[in-house]
């Protein structure tokens, strides 16, 4: 049960991934940033808001790393220096189009969403780890009563847990707007489901 949800998920996000730069223009994507930044700011805070993008170009790479289908430097004299325009000129037409700029839009949209996520996982860390030693306790403790454990409840919160990860994935990359409180909710339910999945853990730790 646990591996088919796993699977289907992952082929689930990736279809999601490769499919949403084709349908949304790429300043689909750069709308729904600036949007979700006003929308930050007005239930966050202005402070807290600017922390968040400023974790997102934390995020970014200092500096654009070149196509791969583009040649960087010019080979010798010969055969090779009449293929690489031709190569580069491809390479242009190929990473120049539509798709791979939506996509590249995609990517900052996901980067932001992802920063959020990341600002905001320190406040809720306590909670998780809280959650977790609850679970290992409730756990031993039900070892020793006699009261048993159950691996079905396990294998759904294992499951529900993929789950919320996937959303929480899924929620990255969406360019609908979303409430402000979903991704909390699902970090909050990952936690939740890490407690009762680790006291019905039907093996030894």
């Amino acid at each position: 049960m646990i591996r088919i949800v796993t699977i289907c998920s992952l082929v689930s996000l990736l279809m999601l991934v490769l499919y949403l730069p084709a349908a949304k223009p790429a300043g689909v994507f750069i709308s729904q940033v600036r949007i979700e930044h006003a929308l930050l700011s007005e239930f966050w805070g202005q402070d807290h808001a600017m922390a968040m993008l400023a974790k997102m170009l934390d995020l970014q790479p200092d500096s654009t790393p070149s196509p791969p289908l583009i040649p960087i430097a010019q080979g010798p004299a010969g055969k090779n220096a009449k293929v690489l325009p031709e190569v580069a000129a491809v390479g242009n037409r190929l990473l120049n189009n539509e798709y791979f700029r939506s996509l590249n839009a995609l990517l900052i949209l996901a980067t932001y969403r992802a920063a959020v996520v990341l600002y905001l996982l320190p406040g809720l860390l306590p909670f998780h780890v809280a959650a977790v030693v609850d679970g290992v306790v409730r756990r031993s403790v039900k070892g020793k009563d006699f009261s048993g454990h159950n691996p079905e409840v396990f294998a759904a919160c294992v499951s529900g847990a993929i789950v919320a990860c996937c959303c929480l994935v899924i929620a990255c990359v969406l360019p609908i707007q979303l409430p402000v409180a979903l991704m909390p909710a699902l970090l909050f339910c990952c936690g939740a489901l890490a407690n009762i999945g680790l006291a019905n853990y039907h093996k030894r730790l």
